[in-house]
Parts: structure tokens; sequence; C-alpha cells
């Protein structure tokens, strides 16, 4: 089983998702570039939240490759009419459905070989979601 596959069969809820995200936002601007310092606060909050080391293993890759193709949506402008400019530097605000499409729609790998999305079949997940609840 490939790492990617791994990550897409290791359920991550929206709230946990939000919370890592938290996590690395309330990180100096400097760290929250290095991997290895977002990694170890990931590990750091899943830690604190009593799961198994085992556990954490897998969350902690399928949180980062997420919170990694989430970012390429936010910046390709795919989920523009989702999302708030924050008032950290760099920072955006992501309406609730947005994680509840990325915890649910697989993740795939780009043509560089990153985990990203599909950012039509994302949005097209976000609208039903949306819609499910009747805000689209």
């Amino acid at each position: 089983m490939s790492v990617l596959e791994r990550a897409n069969r290791t359920p991550v809820s929206p709230n946990l998702l939000g919370d890592a995200m938290e996590a690395i936002a309330g990180m100096s601007p400097e760290n929250r570039s290095i991997f290895e310092a977002r990694t170890l606060r990931l590990i750091q909050l899943l830690a604190n939240k009593g799961l198994t080391e085992r556990r954490r293993a897998d969350l902690v890759m399928a949180l980062s490759f997420r919170l990694e193709a989430l970012a390429h949506l936010v910046d390709g402008d795919h989920v523009k009419g989702w999302t708030l400019p924050g008032q950290a530097d760099g920072a955006t605000y992501l309406h609730a459905d947005i994680l509840k499409a990325a915890v649910k729609e697989p993740l795939i790998e780009s043509a560089e070989g990153s985990p990203t999305f599909d950012a039509p079949a994302f949005g097209r997940r976000v609208l039903e979601i949306a819609k499910a609840k009747g805000r689209a």
C-alpha cells in the first residue's frame, strides 16, 4: 500500500483537521514553513489527545497530506468563495464545509509528486455538503 493510499484510509474528523490547522497557525511564521517543525507540532497535538504512537503516526501523515493538499487549493484560488483573509500574515479563514470536504475527498498525487485534491471534484464535494444543509 502506498503512503497516499494509507493516508486516504486513515480517518480524520473535520474537528481534528481544524485543531491541526490551529496548532500550525499558532507557530511562528519561520517554523510554520519547516516540515519537521510542523510534524512535531502535530505529534504533540495528538499526544495531548491521548492517542497511541501507532495511531499518531498514521494521523500525522494523513493530517500533513490533507493540510498540504488544502493549502494547494487555497493558494490556487480554487475555494475562493469559501475563504476570508485572516488578520495574521498569511492566514486564511476557511468555511467549515471546506474542512468537511477535506476529510472526505480522496487525496491524489500532483504532477510534482505532492498530495493534492482534484480541484473540480473538491468543489463539487463542498457544494454537496453545503446543499445538504441548505446553504448552497
